[in-house]
């Protein structure tokens, strides 16, 4: 009991900044309230992978914070104690540096998992807001161009629909190899389903491009009450893309999408087609939830 007494005493003031946040977000929310449904509204680009970012941040502020509180109790512990004449605690010292060390690190380690969550998820939020830019170069009133398509359980970074059909499109963010002396470090290599990086060959963005246009294609053909086959197209910003084979779908960097939907000259939806397919697809990007 007298080291559990110790320990409560060490973390108390810990205890006491989180109490004190608690209480503070408490008292401002009950000063003021939101001016509108957050429910209500539209995904911006890129929302799931902020949500992912705000939570991986999250995860390491609170496990480097409890790495290290763990390092600094080992040493608090003794002194406490020392003061409140507890000698038990004292003697037994290498045990609680043990264990402790144990946890600090356990904790360090998963704040080091989340930092390199951040850096992903980082890139995969400017990759969509540099297709997102780009698809908002399109100046034709007929196209329209929705973010973050929910799915049960994933999602379509950006749906286009457009009177020659309905494009989703999947968004990849890669990082370019430091390569000392290379030529070839900006480039990627196309092979029928196979996406060849300097560093690494990716053989499952494709079928994952596809299975989600799948969905889509379903979903809306349900919901519309007519036959939509939503066209699967994989974008990856920021490189030269060398085709070796021709690829099984679309893909290309941010710079070519807003050429690659206006190649359709053939009318397959009319405008009642369209407003029933956006409408369904507004609810399919609807937040549904005032959490961010």
């Amino acid at each position: 009991m007298e080291i559990l007494f110790v320990m409560a005493l060490s973390l108390f003031p810990f205890a006491l900044v989180i109490l004190f946040a608690v209480c503070y977000n408490k008292i401002t929310d009950k000063k003021s309230r939101i001016p509108f449904d957050y429910a209500r509204t539209a995904r911006i680009p890129a929302f799931t992978l902020l949500q992912q970012h705000r939570d991986a941040t999250l995860d390491m502020l609170v496990y480097s914070l409890l790495s290290t509180l763990y390092f600094q109790l080992p040493f608090s512990l003794p002194t406490i104690a020392d003061l409140l004449g507890f000698v038990d605690v004292s003697k037994n010292w290498w045990i609680y540096i043990t264990i402790f060390f144990a946890a600090a690190l356990y904790s360090l380690l998963i704040a080091i998992k989340a930092f390199n969550k951040i850096r992903i998820t980082r890139l995969g939020i400017e990759a969509e807001w540099a297709v997102s830019f780009a698809l908002s170069k399109i100046t034709d009133s007929r196209v329209r161009v929705f973010h973050d398509v929910q799915a049960p359980n994933f999602n379509i970074d950006h749906v286009l629909t457009f009177p020659g059909g309905v494009l989703a499109i999947e968004t990849k963010g890669r990082r370019k190899p430091n390569v000392k002396n290379s030529k070839s470090s900006h480039k990627l290599t196309v092979e029928g389903d196979k996406i060849q990086f300097p560093h690494y060959t990716d053989s499952s963005t494709v079928e994952q491009a596809k299975r989600q246009a799948d969905w889509l294609s379903k979903q809306l053909t349900q919901s519309t009450g007519m036959s939509v086959e939503a066209s699967p197209v994989v974008v990856i910003p920021g490189w030269f893309i060398e085709y070796k084979q021709k690829p099984i779908i679309p893909i290309m960097n941010h710079n070519s999408l807003t050429k690659h939907y206006a190649l359709s000259k053939k009318t397959v939806l009319d405008n009642s087609s369209l407003d029933r397919i956006n409408h369904q697809l507004e609810a399919l990007t609807l937040r549904g939830s005032d959490l961010f």
